[in-house]
């Protein structure tokens, strides 16, 4: 096995265990609610397959998949990316599939990269992009999601609130310093990937040269990369309001999806604190352990919404909103990474 080849195959391996804890994991999930709730594993219900709820539920789906693929489309535009809006969709499903099959959402970047890489974008540029995308919705969330316990005192999750957003508060804080270390003082970031290098070269498991050459690689994506940041915020005003605007609709029709199944299901859900306690959910699973917040996502939902459903629907609830904006879309995007990140055939 060639040097280029042994990472490949450990990161398909590792791709590997991440489905198969993504999957396993869903699994164990639905069936431990079943198995508490005491009503076994839920049923389709009819409602959901009448020919006015289909018709909403692709409704809602197509806007919450263009305006995820939108909003990414217009950074690229502030950033005089050459990728057209046809280039973008396909990245919607693979950054699905990868960001749900690792720890923290962590190789869905990096998946975006090497697609947008492959479309003739910079590896510094691409991350530029990738990463205000993410920034965008972050911060979004960031807002949402104390406001909502602030604003809401009757909010399910009301007695907890307090030291919830303690907990909010301190993790934007956090998050905030390294955005702001990221666009002000990229350069700290290469000394520390430059001493991780030298670090490795010392021990004997980094050649010089290649040292040599990542370091200067490092350096030279770093500033595309900041260059980036700048051109975001100098480009063209309308593309970045764009961006903007299509974060909080993909975010909104996101969050209102649940509150759908649960009118389809013959609720009466209230749409603001559904679509608030979303953004709480939303927020928590940023930071779960597992692939996808795969089990902690399915336990964080039942546990804020369980007093805005009815018990018998839960579980149910859970499983079509899981469906309709993960499973769904990894499904997809399998296909699509199958086709589009696949190792290029090497000229003789």
């Amino acid at each position: 096995m060639t040097g280029d080849e042994a990472p490949r195959a450990a990161g398909g391996r590792g791709l590997y265990i991440g489905i198969a804890l993504f999957a396993g994991l869903s699994v164990a999930v639905f069936l431990v609610m079943a198995a508490v709730l005491g009503d076994g594993l839920p049923r389709l219900d009819p409602r959901l397959f009448a020919p006015q709820s289909l018709a909403l539920i692709a409704l809602f789906l197509a806007v919450y998949l263009l305006a995820d693929g939108l909003r990414l489309h217009h950074v690229l535009r502030t950033l005089d990316a050459p990728v057209g809006f046809r280039q973008v969709m396909p990245l919607v499903f693979v950054n699905i599939l990868f960001s749900n099959v690792t720890p923290m959402a962590t190789g869905g970047g990096f998946a975006q990269i090497v697609y947008l890489q492959r479309c003739g974008v910079s590896v510094g540029l691409a991350a530029a992009a990738t990463t205000i995308r993410t920034i965008l919705a972050m911060l979004a969330i960031f807002l949402a999601a104390p406001l909502f316990l602030l604003l809401a005192p009757a909010a399910p999750l009301a007695d907890t609130s307090g030291a919830l957003l303690n907990g909010i508060a301190a993790v934007i804080l956090l998050y905030l310093a390294g955005f702001v270390v990221l666009l002000l003082r990229p350069v700290w970031l290469i000394r520390i990937f430059g001493g991780a290098l030298a670090l490795l070269h010392r021990a004997g498991l980094l050649g010089g040269d290649r040292r040599a050459r990542w370091t200067e690689a490092a350096r030279r994506e770093a500033e595309v990369f900041s260059a980036g940041f700048r051109r975001f915020l100098s480009g063209p005003r309308r593309h970045a309001a764009a961006a903007v605007l299509t974060t909080l609709v993909f975010l909104l029709t996101l969050f209102a999806i649940p509150a759908l199944l649960m009118a389809l299901l013959g609720q009466d859900p209230d749409w603001p604190m559904v679509i608030g306690t979303l953004s709480v959910v939303t927020f928590l699973m940023y930071f779960a352990p597992t692939p996808g917040g795969a089990g902690f996502s399915e336990l964080a939902f039942a546990g804020l919404m369980a007093g805005q459903i009815e018990p018998s629907l839960l579980v149910l609830v859970i499983f079509a909103w899981r469906f309709l904006t993960i499973y769904l879309g990894m499904a997809i995007g399998a296909v699509i990474s199958v086709l589009a990140l696949r190792p290029r055939a090497r000229r003789s």
